[in-house]
């Protein structure tokens, strides 16, 4: 594969927390090979074994018994159940690097820890936050949007387009609102229904959260 000369980023892992990822289940029927196979467990390792959103994402996968693969296929990744097991499919096609692979996992993940907050501006701000902060802990460097992986100058709109919105130098509620905006989203405040008051205020109390958890990875990133 083009990417096999990145075979040489993979680094000595803590056996702790090899363990943890070793929690995570592959097919070896879906992987293209043993270097992806190679780069999603650096990856996940990587995510587990850091400071920040990313053990949340790994810790998510491990406790939902989510499966994560590399295969051929049309979109960069995809959620499916085949078999009875839930997966998330990596495309070949795409970086095969800790980067690209934990930012596209982030993704699902942060979609299905949201799922049932009804859609508005602050469900996508929480999916991009995840996203975006998986991402730079794994290296990602907001200057080189829409550059994703500089490592091969690729420019994926399944990342960049969200963490972009969510790097709004402007601030989080501007960011809000330019995400409300770009995908005609209501915020929460606006869904008035008496029978849908405790969801909303659940998800407010959630989106309120993240804000405060994700306070310290804006201000590395040099954001307000």
């Amino acid at each position: 594969m083009k990417y096999a000369a990145l075979a040489a980023l993979l680094f000595a892992i803590p056996a702790a927390a090899q363990n943890r990822a070793a929690d995570i289940s592959y097919d070896p029927q879906l992987a293209q090979s043993a270097q992806n196979r190679a780069v999603v467990e650096q990856t996940l390792v990587a995510m587990r074994d850091g400071v920040g959103v990313g053990a949340a994402v790994v810790d998510f996968l491990h406790d939902r018994g989510i499966s994560v693969a590399v295969r051929a296929q049309k979109y960069a990744v995809m959620f499916v159940r085949e078999n009875g097991q839930d997966m998330i499919l990596l495309s070949d096609s795409v970086p095969a690097t800790p980067r690209v692979y934990g930012a596209l996992i982030a993704e699902i993940v942060a979609s299905l820890m949201y799922a049932e907050i009804p859609s508005c501006a602050e469900r996508s701000y929480m999916w991009y936050s995840t996203t975006a902060r998986v991402w730079i802990e794994l290296g990602g460097d907001l200057s080189k949007l829409p550059v994703v992986e500089t490592l091969t100058g690729d420019k994926l709109a399944e990342i960049s387009d969200g963490v972009s919105l969510w790097a709004d130098k402007d601030g989080a509620e501007m960011a809000l609102y330019r995400i409300s905006q770009a995908e005609n989203l209501p915020y929460l405040y606006e869904y008035t229904r008496p029978d849908l008051r405790d969801l909303i205020d659940a998800a407010n109390a959630r989106f309120v959260a993240l804000l405060i958890d994700e306070l310290p990875a804006r201000k590395a990133a040099g954001l307000r």
